[in-house]
């Protein structure tokens, strides 16, 4: 984001608050919606960053086809059956790096049992979000990075979660 510079002394107020104001021309003020999704965005990238972060469908396919003969219609699939974690913002589909297999880009086959409990009560955002958020049943953790050494915490957190949303 650029800052807009004013022809004034640094000790002005105005000055420093005017080098912080958002440029119209480069793009939505935070108050609109496509603001507060952008900032939603940068905080899912933040919150994923220490489990690997998170990548474009076409960086997903980059990887799998190394192991799938049709990795279009592997990740199609895994995404309309909710095998996968992924978001859309900006028109593209992003999905977390954590939840694939680094050996053969196989989603974690501890994921399943955490998406049947989540995904009757969560949209897509709200599932990727779940992973990215501290987790007070995790001690204040998160889901993706508590995954791969406490699957059956997670999971018990996924369902006492579960409980509060549908309640």
């Amino acid at each position: 984001m650029q800052t807009a510079l004013m022809p004034r002394s640094i000790s002005s107020p105005e000055t420093f608050l005017a080098r912080r104001a958002p440029d119209a021309a480069n793009g939505p003020h935070q108050c609109t919606p496509q603001g507060q999704a952008d900032q939603q965005f940068v905080a899912m990238l933040n919150a994923y960053r220490g489990s690997g972060g998170i990548g474009r469908t076409e960086e997903v396919l980059k990887m799998l086809k190394y192991y799938d003969e049709s990795p279009v219609t592997k990740l199609a699939d895994w995404i309309l059956k909710r095998k996968v974690i992924c978001f859309e913002w900006r028109s593209q589909t992003w999905l977390p790096w954590f939840q694939f297999h680094h050996a053969d880009m196989r989603p974690q086959p501890d994921l399943a049992p955490v998406f049947a409990e989540l995904a009757p009560v969560f949209d897509p955002w709200e599932l990727a979000n779940w992973f990215a958020q501290p987790n007070p049943w995790l001690s204040d953790c998160t889901p993706a990075d508590t995954l791969h050494v406490n699957p059956p915490g997670v999971l018990h957190a996924a369902r006492a979660d579960r409980f509060v949303a549908a309640g």
